[in-house]
């Protein structure tokens, strides 16, 4: 009884620390927001529910090679979506949450805010391999103000 008990005890700690530990690379990974031009005038900047009008270039932060750029695919025309909604991956939408019109970040997002384990097929242009970090220029940001 008493080894029973000793047991029920190891197994419970340890399922804390494993859980914690999970939980301490989780919170590791995060979107990294550089900004590479402010404008000097911004009185609004982006939120949650706005509809965005962007173009951005996408690089596998692990070569440099590019795998994605707005002015070339699409016809040129930038990348509209609604912010925070997830109508883009997850780490363009914190990436480009209070922007500036105009501003200009680079973003480093880790697949858990990318395309995860999973890599993304392009069909069209090229296949993304499972867990990439990405790195993102978000330039040319216009907002349209939600009503």
């Amino acid at each position: 009884m008493h080894f029973l008990f000793r047991l029920i005890i190891f197994f419970y700690l340890w399922g804390i620390f494993t859980t914690q530990g999970q939980k301490a690379e989780e919170s590791i990974e995060e979107v990294k927001i550089e900004v590479l031009h402010r404008p000097e005038n911004c009185s609004n900047t982006s939120k949650k529910g706005d509809l965005l009008n962007a173009h951005y270039d996408g690089f596998l932060a692990k070569d440099g090679s590019k795998f994605y750029c707005s002015r070339t695919q699409n016809e040129g025309h930038p990348k509209w979506f609604v912010l925070g909604v997830g109508q883009v991956i997850k780490g363009l939408d914190i990436g480009m949450m209070d922007m500036c019109p105009g501003e200009k970040r680079k973003l480093i997002i880790p697949p858990s805010f990318a395309y995860g384990k999973e890599g993304y097929d392009t069909s069209t242009f090229c296949l993304l391999p499972g867990h990439p970090h990405l790195s993102s220029i978000g330039a040319h940001l216009r907002r349209q103000d939600s009503t």
